[in-house]
């Protein structure tokens, strides 16, 4: 069995013994813990599962720009509730301070063993709209954006590893303006970046058209994270990779997450 040294860095799910984050554990406190004492501001009721922890209410944001200190209120930076939202609350725009996860506000939440079509399914339950693991051309983007009011957020996997004990994990980018192909993201706790995990700017286009696109966008970005020493008694680092797995269409209005 493998015993590792610390927690791992999540960048969409959260370790269940999350004392922040993580509702069975809040729920099995609550069974020991003195009434009086809250543990966190709000609980949140969802279809499947204990409540939810919420450190704060959930404000929608009003744009996409790439704009940290303004989307949503500023509550994805470290003066607000930066480790309160994760990946999922920043590409979707709604930082619902409760580290959402797909699927969790409308009953179709992560089991154990998720897989990939898990995430998906669950965000699609969320509101948000299947496109494909495919190219498309811009024209197929504005097309969408047009018909309906959004922005295009893509989807990256990295799978379980026994042999090390990870866990797996689900990662989002967000597209923050179709005419200048700029993405931006947030790793789990961490601050909004337009770099991707190797420092690189997400720069460039989902899709490929008529004409050679910029080099760039999540499908080609460095997703490669370096954990660091995890194993007990091992000296060597644990790297973990997110693979590109599917793009998404957020509409503007219409999608419930927590």
């Amino acid at each position: 069995m493998v015993e590792l040294t610390r927690k791992y860095k999540l960048s969409g799910t959260f370790n269940e013994d999350d004392a922040i984050h993580s509702p069975s554990l809040h729920a099995r406190q609550a069974i020991t813990t003195d009434a009086s004492q809250v543990l966190a501001p709000t609980y949140v009721k969802v279809p499947v599962g204990d409540p939810v922890p919420q450190y704060s209410p959930t404000v929608v944001g009003e744009s996409t720009e790439y704009n940290p200190s303004g989307n949503c209120n500023g509550n994805f930076m470290s003066y607000k509730f930066q480790v309160n939202n994760n990946c999922y609350n920043y590409s979707t725009n709604v930082a619902t301070n409760s580290f959402a996860q797909p699927g969790r506000m409308t009953g179709k939440p992560l089991q154990k063993g998720w897989t990939g079509q898990d995430v998906v399914d669950g965000a699609v339950s969320d509101g948000l709209i299947y496109l494909g693991n495919s190219d498309f051309t811009k024209e197929d983007i504005q097309k969408q954006a047009e018909e309906m009011k959004g922005h295009i957020v893509a989807l990256m996997i990295s799978t379980p590893d026994a042999s090390v004990s990870w866990p797996g994990d689900y990662h989002w980018a967000r597209m923050d303006d179709i005419d200048t192909l700029k993405w931006s993201q947030k790793d789990g706790g961490d601050q909004v970046t337009d770099f991707d995990f190797a420092g690189n700017s997400i720069v460039g286009p989902i899709f490929t058209g008529t004409k050679t696109p910029p080099i760039g966008g999540p499908k080609v970005a460095n997703w490669t994270v370096n954990q660091g020493p995890m194993i007990k008694g091992s000296d060597a680092d644990v790297v973990v990779s997110y693979e590109f797995f599917a793009y998404m269409f957020v509409p503007a209005s219409g999608i419930s997450i927590i």
